[in-house]
């Protein structure tokens, strides 16, 4: 049972590399600004990066996602339930990325720790903790993203044109562009990585020192990025909308920003939810927007957590029967 756990945990951290590592540096290619491949370079070394450091940075975040104050101490140290909360995130964060949607982890976990938590405490469930820090971030994010992106980009010309027309900025654009895409895969990997360890310390790392479970994650979430990525990047550089660097770097800055600001207070922010609400954002200010795509994407964040839920119900029932 633990050995197949730990290979659901890795199953869910490999996705998690599949669908979310690139999303940071979607703009550097749809931009121009690098290649596919240097762009792929870029996105996977700050993920390691970021999943080695998260055991510094998003000790808050793992609180949220342990699973404490939501099912009592009896439901959380069953071997189903632990089983069943990472293999319905795992299951639904898998399927995305093979019908090519980028949706968020984080929902897919919420989503499934209530659902395993919901089949094996007979109702004796607090959710709001789930609520609080988990579903009211998830649904103001992408807006606050987005409108912050619209925001920052209609205000450009009297804003930042003085500064970035002149031959200095113009030299040093690329480089900024690029920072900003790699300090959003740094970002993304420090909020991520926390929730997919607090599964696996939940269900029986705990022995194991936190350092080692969370190298361990990021590689697995690197090589699941190194080998599946493209379907995803596809999506997010050239489906959503069309953009220029300079549009990139807005919407790289502003998800960086509020990532970032969200793992430290402890909030379950989706880097997906954030990077595609700024990327809908810029496709709302330049006309660009691809309406259709962008609603395939709003009803797959939609069905996450129900989905994710639904999965993690009927396995935690399977293993509860059998």
């Amino acid at each position: 049972m633990v050995i197949l756990f730990f290979c659901v945990v890795a199953a869910l951290a490999f996705a998690n590399g599949a669908n979310d590592n690139f999303k940071g540096v979607a703009t550097l290619w749809g931009g121009g600004d690098l290649t596919y491949r240097q762009a792929w370079f870029v996105a996977n070394g700050a993920t390691l990066l970021g999943a080695i450091l998260a055991v510094y940075l998003g000790a808050e975040v793992a609180k949220t996602f342990s699973g404490k104050g939501v099912v009592n101490a009896e439901v959380l140290n069953s071997c189903d339930f632990a089983l069943a909360f990472a293999a319905g995130a795992a299951l639904t964060v898998l399927l995305a990325t093979v019908f090519r949607y980028p949706i968020s982890t984080t929902h897919s976990i919420l989503g499934s720790l209530a659902g395993a938590g919901v089949a094996l405490a007979y109702g004796e469930v607090n959710l709001q903790p789930l609520l609080n820090k988990g579903a009211i971030p998830l649904l103001m994010s992408p807006l606050i993203a987005a409108s912050l992106t619209y925001v920052l980009w209609k205000m450009r010309e009297k804003l930042f044109k003085p500064v970035f027309t002149s031959k200095p900025a113009k030299t040093i654009s690329k480089p900024m562009h690029i920072l900003s895409g790699t300090a959003v895969c740094f970002s993304r990997a420090v909020n991520d990585t926390p929730k997919i360890a607090s599964i696996a310390l939940l269900g029986g790392a705990a022995g194991i020192s936190h350092i080692t479970v969370y190298a361990a994650i990021g590689i697995v979430m690197t090589i699941g990025g190194m080998m599946f990525v493209k379907r995803i990047a596809e999506v997010m550089c050239c489906e959503i909308t069309d953009m220029n660097a300079a549009e990139g770097l807005t919407a790289n800055l502003v998800t960086a920003f509020l990532v970032i600001f969200a793992s430290k207070l402890g909030l379950a922010v989706s880097t997906t939810h954030v990077s595609v609400g700024a990327l809908f954002g810029i496709g709302i200010e330049n006309g660009s927007a691809h309406k259709k795509k962008i609603f395939e994407i709003l009803l797959s964040w939609v069905l996450t957590l129900p989905i994710a839920f639904g999965l993690a119900f009927a396995i935690a029932k399977f293993l509860a029967i059998f």
